[in-house]
């Protein structure tokens, strides 16, 4: 939860009751019976909420920071100019799994509605011009993984599943130097 652009700290619980307070303003969000859940139940509520398989693997990025690029196939979605232009896509932070926490996977119905993309889809980072989704639209069990940019819902496969994409991850030392230059030599085989 956010309050002033910035998020609560930890609650004070008394009796069940949650007091969010906000170090800014001093407002104060009361949340009767609240409870702390484990990434795993939250993994169980989403997926009983929205009927779609989150990939296991998930639980260990949610949340997390990604010091890690995706090198793009070479046909990026939309205008690759304005949104990929190096052929890289830089992961900044995988949404997380508390329902009452910004930069959520349960806010991926409002999010998508709110920039008009397709349903059945989970959106994993992206900063509403482009985004990392996991892609429901063909199973509820197997999502793809994809990149899509809102301004035409253009969207480019990237990894046939989670556990395909995370495998394809490049460190961001690889393939940017210091200054943000492009230093990436693909690998032949």
């Amino acid at each position: 939860m956010k309050c002033c652009k910035k998020e609560y700290p930890e609650p004070e619980i008394i009796d069940r009751t949650a007091y969010f307070v906000c170090p800014e303003c001093g407002e104060v969000q009361e949340i009767e019976n609240y409870r702390v859940y484990s990434p795993e139940e939250r993994l169980d509520l989403f997926e009983k909420k929205f009927a779609l398989k989150i990939p296991a693997q998930y639980l260990n990025y949610a949340g997390t920071h990604s010091n890690h690029v995706f090198k793009l196939p070479k046909t990026a979605p939309g205008d690759s100019k304005n949104y990929f232009g190096d052929g890289f896509y830089e992961i900044g932070s995988f949404h997380g799994l508390d329902p009452n926490e910004g930069q959520s996977i349960f806010d991926s119905e409002w999010l998508s509605q709110e920039w008009e993309l397709p349903e059945k889809l989970v959106l994993i980072e992206g900063d509403g011009h482009e985004w990392l989704a996991l892609d429901y639209r063909r199973s509820s069990e197997e999502p793809k993984v994809i990149i899509i940019e809102s301004e035409g819902c253009t969207y480019k496969v990237l990894a046939s599943n989670f556990n395909a994409f995370i495998e394809s991850l490049i460190e961001y030392e690889s393939v940017y130097d210091t200054g943000g230059n492009v230093i990436y030599k693909e690998q032949s085989t």
